[in-house]
């Protein structure tokens, strides 16, 4: 694996990635927090896709550390380190986080989709007006008001 020299500069970088990829993980951690809120508030929808590219973007990050872990980890035959245990508990409370914001995600999207049958709107494939702006004739609902 290399000269002793060499091997103390992989130590020294595998620790840098686990203190990364635990910092990477706390940041993620608390996106996902924040995500929920936006969800659960029904806020803004730049905001959660500011949100979400933020998470998509760490998501993708920790990957390369992690694949520069297992690296580092192989080549000084260090892999068990309490701080990358640490972090794998961040990690698996932030998969809760992700499935349970698909989940509302989810919830809410049935919502919209009941909605738009009760307004006998759900065919997406039939627009409801043309490019020019003309209506394209009954779309099977009821006729709620007229301005």
């Amino acid at each position: 694996y290399g000269s002793p020299k060499r091997q103390l500069n992989m130590s020294d970088e595998l620790s840098e990635v686990l203190h990364t990829i635990h910092l990477e993980a706390q940041r993620l951690e608390a996106l996902l927090g924040e995500e929920a809120l936006i969800l659960k508030s029904a806020r803004d929808a730049d905001q959660l896709e500011a949100v979400v590219q933020q998470k998509m973007d760490l998501v993708q990050h920790l990957e390369l550390l992690e694949i520069r872990r297992r690296q580092l980890a192989s080549a000084t035959n260090k892999d068990d380190d309490a701080l990358w245990q640490a972090s794998l508990t961040i990690l698996s409370r932030c998969q809760a986080l992700n499935a349970q914001a698909g989940a509302d995600i989810s919830t809410q999207a049935r919502y919209g989709k009941r909605a738009l049958e009760i307004l006998g709107a759900s065919n997406n494939e039939t627009p409801i007006y043309s490019a020019g702006g003309e209506t394209l004739g009954p779309l099977g609902g009821q006729q709620l008001g007229k301005a």
